[in-house]
């Protein structure tokens, strides 16, 4: 065989190699990825306790976020959007009014800082990832069919229950991420959440 053709061989095997690794790095940053969020969910819904996290440190899971930032933005994302619904419903509450309405514009507010987040940290948002799942803090269909069914003496009731449950949710997601994230933004948005939150829970009326 001449000089010329094992150099070649050489060279394929090598660019073969840097392929291998390149493909087995991708599919462990998904990994990593796929098991902060299920680390971070793996609890029965609606148990208040902080989510657990891996540490930071990790790979990024794209751009600048690394996977706990990845989750959460898409978690707190579907979180946030899932409790519009309620708002609505809620927005013409007497007793609900010091709630529901900065609620209401705080949670459109967390929304575009979430996305502005994860699009410049490199992620795209899956909209359908989390929806209609029943996740500690997501507020379903089925939570909005109880407050409309329940008798008008507990509807109160009924609604702050899930508004509560709501905003326990989204401050130990919060925490969390303070915690185990990296990305600046991210942590900044997880900051004002746990405040905005915190404040909200404790406005909700003794029932």
């Amino acid at each position: 065989m001449a000089d010329g053709e094992g150099e070649e061989d050489e060279d394929d095997e090598e660019v073969a190699k840097r392929d291998l690794w390149r493909r087995v790095l991708a599919v462990a940053v998904v990994l990593v990825a796929t098991l902060a969020v299920v680390l971070l969910w793996a609890r029965p819904a609606h148990e208040p306790g902080a989510p657990a996290l891996p540490p930071g440190g990790q790979p990024a899971a794209s751009g600048n976020l690394n996977p706990t930032d990845f989750a959460f933005l898409q978690l707190m994302i579907s979180l946030d959007n899932s409790a519009l619904p309620l708002f609505d419903l809620l927005k013409d509450d007497a007793q609900l009014a010091g709630v529901v309405g900065p609620a209401a514009t705080g949670h459109r507010d967390e929304l575009a800082a979430l996305r502005s987040a994860l699009t410049a940290g490199g992620g795209v948002e899956n909209a359908s990832e989390h929806a209609g799942h029943d996740l500690p803090g997501m507020v379903l269909e089925d939570d909005l069919a109880a407050i409309r069914a329940a008798p008008a003496e507990q509807r109160l009731a009924a609604a702050v229950r899930v508004l509560r449950e709501h905003f326990e949710g989204t401050t130990h997601l919060a925490t969390s991420e303070g915690t185990a994230g990296s990305d600046t933004a991210t942590k900044g948005a997880a900051e004002r959440i746990l405040a905005a939150h915190t404040k909200l829970l404790q406005a909700l009326p003794a029932v």
